[in-house]
């Protein structure tokens, strides 16, 4: 008997297809289409993980926000009628009561927790996991103790490099006009309905730029550690003081990171172009001017 190992890699691929040709051919979908879009995973790299071996408490609530995005846009898209209570309540309360307090200790797979969202606009959710990378390999290479500066700064250009080497789902490294964000006719519709919710998301945000500052200032090991624990502790104190401690404003990489914004601008303006797509689509999804077959072209136009 012959036995067939296939790599890793390739069995994500082929599920991927399955799932896309299955939307496809569903006549129950009417939005279905071809998505040119595909996967790609981690530069290669001897730091790769140092952040999650170093700061496992820290990386693992990232884990438990990739679940809390995904959650809310399939719950905007599938139950668009439901009380604000969902998320407002109930979906908060499993969020800030159960997952960010026993995270995953894996990444997840976002399409397994929205499927119907991530069949509506694949594109969109594969542009939000390609920046997660670039966020998760900037931390490691900051977290690597065996870089010196200078080394940081040449792996550091050479994953922005690599995220920009695909311009199909890249976010721009060019500063948007905030109207993108706050002047479309369906602006601010998710953060009128849902403040508290949105606060979380906010939240999520600013410890995700908020992190690299004590990487970055910290001039020692026990220093970043002490940075890092700090900078986890303050994002509980906005959770447990919710919604009044939570952020009233998107935070900007600029104001909460400034060392990092300043050392590596173009990624500050990525994730901050990141950021102010989550707000979008989230808009998009909650009003209901815009009508339910012209959602996907309005994410599509945004992106």
């Amino acid at each position: 008997m012959i036995s067939l190992r296939f790599p890793p890699a390739l069995v994500r691929g082929l599920v991927g297809a399955t799932l896309a040709l299955a939307t496809l051919t569903n006549p129950r979908t009417a939005q279905a289409q071809w998505a040119t879009t595909y996967e790609q995973f981690y530069l290669q790299a001897s730091h790769n993980w140092k952040f999650r071996n170093q700061y496992a408490s820290a990386d693992r609530l990232f884990n438990a926000f990739d679940y809390g995005h995904a959650i809310l846009y399939e719950t905007l898209w599938t139950k668009p009628n439901a009380p604000a209570a969902r998320l407002e309540e109930k979906a908060f309360d499993y969020l800030t009561k159960t997952v960010l307090v026993k995270p995953p200790r894996v990444p997840l797979e976002e399409v397994a927790i929205e499927p119907k969202y991530a069949q509506l606009a694949p594109e969109a959710k594969v542009m939000f996991d390609w920046a997660h990378l670039l966020h998760r390999q900037l931390y490691d290479v900051l977290a690597d103790e065996r870089l010196s500066d200078a080394q940081r700064d040449v792996e550091a250009q050479r994953l922005i490099t690599y995220y920009q080497s695909r311009p199909d789902i890249a976010f721009s490294s060019k500063p948007k006009t905030m109207a993108l964000m706050q002047e479309q006719s369906y602006s601010l519709a998710f953060r009128k309905r849902f403040p508290k919710f949105n606060g979380l998301i906010w939240g999520y945000h600013w410890l995700q730029v908020g992190l690299y500052e004590p990487l970055i200032v910290g001039k020692s090991p026990a220093a970043k550690q002490a940075g890092v624990h700090a900078t986890v502790a303050r994002f509980w104190q906005m959770v447990d003081g919710a919604p009044t401690a939570l952020p009233y404003q998107m935070p900007m990489t600029a104001a909460v990171a400034p060392a990092f914004a300043a050392r590596f601008p173009e990624a500050a303006i990525i994730f901050d172009n990141l950021h102010s797509m989550h707000d979008v689509i989230s808009d998009i999804l909650t009003n209901s001017a815009v009508p339910r077959d012209r959602k996907r072209a309005e994410i599509m136009r945004a992106a």
